[in-house]
């Protein structure tokens, strides 16, 4: 007789992520964990206090030093990142045009709430100091492309300078995620850009060798009604012609 697969909670998957960063004696295979919690997105009731526990838990992870945390902190922050399309549609989030979404507020509405816990979470990593670390890139542009993403549904108070701050790091997937939410900041927005932003975003053309940075500090622009797309294309060929035709 076939037996219905019983799949792991959210709080237990956490409760083994604790023995880990406890350096506990774990048994079983750590790879597996981030796999259990697709399964218990998929397959169990979604509950508010699971998400807030887990946010706990990803804090936990950042503070912790062990051998198989890396592997793990990028895959949950993969799997993060995956989260708020499963809670919009487990939630049945309707969405009305300029709805803002601020920080660890106890929304009436179950999803939203989960979703204000998220960009908490998000706001706190990226105000831990930057210790150089794999670790420390992983997390930051993980937050900053939760941050990106949502700001293309939702109006988020704040976000911009979060944003803003992170656009000069010497890490590139966090400048490159800290630009992308910048650029669907400005999309259909009418935010006015003040001259520190363009002289940013100027600084990052020149010095980068990155095509797609080039592209999308040229975006934002376009976006923010500061330029041209074909002063944009003129922009890009300039480029080119001081990195690529030398």
């Amino acid at each position: 007789m076939n037996q219905r697969r019983k799949f792991k909670s959210i709080s237990r998957i956490c409760e083994e992520i604790d023995w880990i960063i406890s350096n506990k004696d774990y048994k079983q295979d750590h790879k597996r964990l981030p796999l259990d919690l697709w399964d218990a997105v998929l397959h169990r009731e979604l509950l508010y206090f699971e998400i807030d526990l887990f946010c706990i838990t990803i804090l936990k992870i950042a503070n912790a030093k062990n051998r198989k945390l890396p592997y793990l902190e990028r895959e949950l922050w993969d799997f993060i990142n995956n989260l708020p399309v499963y809670i919009s549609r487990k939630q049945n989030l309707k969405i009305s045009e300029e709805e803002e979404l601020d920080f660890c507020i106890d929304y009436p509405n179950e999803g939203k709430k989960m979703l204000s816990r998220l960009i908490g979470l998000s706001k706190e990593i990226l105000e831990f100091p930057d210790d150089h670390s794999k670790r420390n890139e992983t997390r930051k542009s993980g937050s900053l492309r939760l941050l990106a993403e949502l700001t293309r549904h939702y109006c988020i108070p704040g976000v911009k300078e979060l944003f803003l701050n992170s656009v000069g790091s010497k890490n590139p997937q966090e400048q490159y995620c800290a630009l992308e939410g910048l650029m669907n900041y400005y999309d259909g927005k009418g935010d006015e850009v003040d001259n520190g932003v363009i002289q940013a975003l100027d600084k990052i053309i020149k010095e980068t060798e990155d095509r797609s940075v080039v592209f999308i500090c040229l975006q934002i622009q376009i976006n923010a009604g500061i330029i041209s797309e074909m002063s944009a294309v003129f922009a890009m060929d300039d480029w080119k012609d001081e990195h690529y035709y030398k």
